[in-house]
């Protein structure tokens, strides 16, 4: 019962403490990390439970502690240091005060005695409160902003504020907890019960401030990226177009040369250029031709049939560069996942491009060896750096998005169906 006592005396710390651990990745720790931790774990529950320091400033000076905590033990910025101990203590904050309000509910006991009188149900109604509240939080947001160890934060100034809102909060719940108690209202159960569920909505707005933070800038920073990736097959697009000129020109120069007389060598060696040629597409839009012939000499690399029944007219409306950024994009995911597959009568795309009613629609299809996990509906990478991959299909969601249309995935049965529609213009 001494250790019971202990830890409800020091809840806040070490509430704090295991909240802490929600916000930070282990890959940037410090040299000697095993001795700093230790070393501040110590410190902070002497200085919890040893040091007179009056409340509600004692909370202030806890979260100092805190920030302190992650900077000697992590090789952090200061956005991540203040954003670990603020989300730290938000939820802290939240948990011990939807505890308190649930043994307040609890009928037969009243808040004044509980943490001296049933130490063990306190302390199980706390343990039981936080892993309710920090197992989603961790798996659901936590994971999603905190990527590769690195925080995505925008807006440096909104938290700082957030530090400063749960501070007050904290500051003011204590003093109106105090009104309350001196106050002697027969309507004190119901003023304790609204005011911890109001400071526990609080902390968790906070907390999804921070949380809101973190997104946004991982969203731009995605937006970034896809603008620049789409840049990038602007260029290729461009690359590409005058390659196909350049083979144009030397198809027709070897056909012309194929017709005057030379000897059966010559003329076997003209034949057997030719057959080069013999893969170029005329769909009705020559961005189309231009990408199909780029991406079916890949898949002859790569021993996978293309079979193509394409109407590249249907995509007149699409700007040229996001023609070959989509199907490109497209095709190139299909090559990648066949490249490993041993059935050679498996290594097979199919695209389609086709109208339908108003819609023009774009089906590509090829087999798939494991089926992947999705999230959101969209697969999520296998690549081992997920921060440069995985923005092939994100690309062409954007670009379909941008006209209108939308995207479609099935993984179904060992086969990979990405459908593209996109309205057309009445």
């Amino acid at each position: 019962m001494i250790a019971v006592s202990f830890i409800l005396r020091n809840q806040i710390m070490i509430g704090m403490l295991g909240a802490l651990f929600l916000f930070v990745l282990l890959r940037k720790r410090r040299k000697f990390f095993c001795l700093r931790i230790i070393c501040s774990v110590l410190a902070a529950i002497s200085l919890s439970a040893f040091v007179p320091i009056p409340a509600p400033f004692s909370y202030l000076v806890y979260f100092v502690a805190i920030n302190l905590i992650v900077w000697i033990c992590f090789d952090y910025s200061w956005k991540h240091v203040l954003f670990s101990a603020t989300c730290a203590y938000c939820v802290q904050h939240m948990t011990s005060k939807i505890a308190y309000l649930l043994m307040t509910l609890w009928g037969h006991f009243d808040f004044v005695f509980v943490r001296y009188n049933s130490s063990l149900l306190s302390l199980a109604m706390l343990l039981l409160v936080n892993a309710a509240v920090c197992i989603p939080i961790y798996f659901i947001w936590t994971r999603r902003v905190i990527r590769g160890g690195e925080l995505k934060l925008g807006s440096f100034k909104a938290l700082i504020y957030t530090a400063v809102f749960i501070v007050c909060a904290v500051f003011l719940s204590f003093y109106t907890e105090l009104a309350l108690v001196e106050g002697g209202s027969p309507l004190f159960e119901l003023g304790y019960i609204c005011l911890n569920g109001l400071c526990a909505l609080f902390a968790w707005i906070v907390l999804m401030v921070n949380f809101a933070n973190c997104r946004g800038e991982l969203l731009t920073e995605e937006k970034r990226t896809l603008e620049q990736l789409l840049e990038k097959d602007k260029q290729q697009y461009e690359l590409a177009k005058q390659n196909m000129e350049r083979i144009n020109i030397r198809y027709h120069d070897i056909k012309k040369r194929r017709g005057m007389a030379m000897t059966v060598e010559e003329a076997q060696k003209f034949d057997e250029e030719l057959k080069k040629f013999r893969k170029l597409y005329y769909t009705g839009n020559e961005v189309v031709d231009i990408t199909l012939s780029e991406k079916a000499s890949l898949c002859a690399d790569a021993g996978i049939q293309f079979i193509c029944s394409v109407d590249g007219s249907r995509l007149d409306m699409i700007k040229p560069y996001q023609i070959y950024s989509l199907l490109g994009n497209a095709i190139d995911n299909a090559i990648e996942s066949l490249r490993s597959v041993a059935d050679e009568d498996k290594k097979v795309i199919r695209l389609d491009i086709f109208g339908r009613r108003n819609m023009s629609v774009i089906r590509v299809v090829n087999y798939l060896a494991n089926e992947p996990k999705m999230e959101n509906g969209m697969p999520v990478t296998t690549k081992l750096d997920k921060e440069n991959h995985g923005f092939g299909l994100k690309s062409i969601k954007s670009i379909a998005e941008e006209y209108g249309g939308m995207i479609y995935i099935s993984t179904e049965n060992h086969e990979f169906t990405l459908v593209v529609t996109i309205p057309r213009e009445p």
